[in-house]
């Protein structure tokens, strides 16, 4: 089995992104658009939901959330005194440090909240503090350094999609941390504590304490080994994300021969793709490829790379999520079948 084929079993085994075996039959030669994503908010129950224990429940009248540590004032604050002040409304995409090539543990949503830096002003910071410790009622705690923390677009969120915030995304209230894996956004949050130091639950485990997002690009549709009709057009899609870490996704290109370039004019053979939902680069892009479908049956192996605002193309070379995130082309298999 050659290395890419092994990607492609591996991504599959392992990730979600397992549909069943489809056929598109042409009407009319014009084949009808399916896209994945199909819409830039992930609907609440396609969102994707990891935690260490089970979700904890915990009533709104009831939690209160502390700021301690190395601050001038302890603060105490309730849920209405969250929600009382003055909110930011924004889309963000979460994206799990544990996602392989090609699973789904990536979705996006609008939330509500307020800026983390709004609270910390609350209590002050002591110079000597150098990170910010979240505790949860499920007994995870991560940290993350104060630089990062005070960054205006980190939110303590309330409401996800226009709803309050459901229990297994953090009810009553979660951390918003862009540019960062989800083990550095934590859930149902307890306490706020600077310290000079501290070693979070998967950083003990060997996890990456820092879990910068990489850039990453997910293929939708066709799922793997999909059933193409030959002849007519076909609609690749998927989604492209770096979480602002590469000032967004400049474009998405698909291939289907992985990039090779040809022995006549020495031309790659990466078509651009469109982007046709976007919001910022906090957010995932999603992009479409219309793809004329070859006459002749057969397998073909689709593979898509982002090219980032800062010139970052992506790479191929990965497969795994190592402790630091996952890498390299997702790709897909496909057969072309005459109708």
């Amino acid at each position: 089995m050659n290395r890419r084929k092994f990607i492609r079993v591996a991504a599959v085994s392992v990730g979600s992104l397992t549909l069943p075996l489809r056929s598109l039959p042409a009407e009319n030669n014009i084949p009808k658009e399916i896209l994945k994503p199909a819409s830039m908010i992930t609907p609440k129950g396609k969102f994707y939901v990891l935690q260490i224990g089970d979700v904890p429940t915990l009533k709104a009248e009831h939690w209160r959330m502390g700021v301690t540590g190395l601050v001038e004032k302890p603060v105490m604050l309730n849920y209405e005194n969250i929600t009382g002040m003055e909110s930011v409304t924004a889309m963000r995409t979460l994206k799990c440090i544990g996602d392989p090539i090609g699973s789904e543990q990536m979705s996006n949503a609008m939330w509500t909240g307020v800026p983390l830096r709004n609270i910390l002003d609350k209590a002050g910071i002591k110079a000597e503090a150098k990170v910010v410790v979240f505790l949860c009622a499920d007994g995870y705690h991560t940290a993350i350094p104060i630089d990062r923390a005070l960054r205006e677009e980190v939110l303590l969120v309330y409401r996800m999609n226009d709803e309050p915030l459901p229990a297994n995304h953090g009810f009553p209230v979660r951390l918003l941390n862009p540019g960062h894996y989800g083990t550095k956004n934590p859930k149902w949050i307890m306490n706020i504590t600077l310290a000079e130091s501290h070693v979070g639950y998967w950083e003990a485990r060997d996890w990456d304490p820092i879990a910068r997002v990489k850039l990453a690009t997910l293929i939708g549709t066709p799922s793997n080994d999909e059933v193409i009709q030959a002849g007519g057009t076909y609609t690749i899609s998927g989604a492209a994300f770096d979480s602002g870490n590469h000032g967004g996704i400049e474009r998405v290109e698909v291939s289907i021969d992985d990039g090779m370039t040809t022995s006549v004019d020495d031309v790659s053979t990466w078509e651009a793709a469109d982007i046709w939902g976007s919001d910022s680069p906090l957010a995932w892009y999603l992009w479409k490829y219309k793809w004329k479908v070859p006459d002749n049956p057969g397998e073909v192996e689709i593979s898509a790379r982002a090219i980032a605002n800062d010139g970052l193309t992506q790479k191929e070379a990965g497969f795994d999520a190592d402790p630091a995130g996952a890498v390299g082309y997702h790709f897909v298999r496909a057969e072309i079948v005459k109708g």
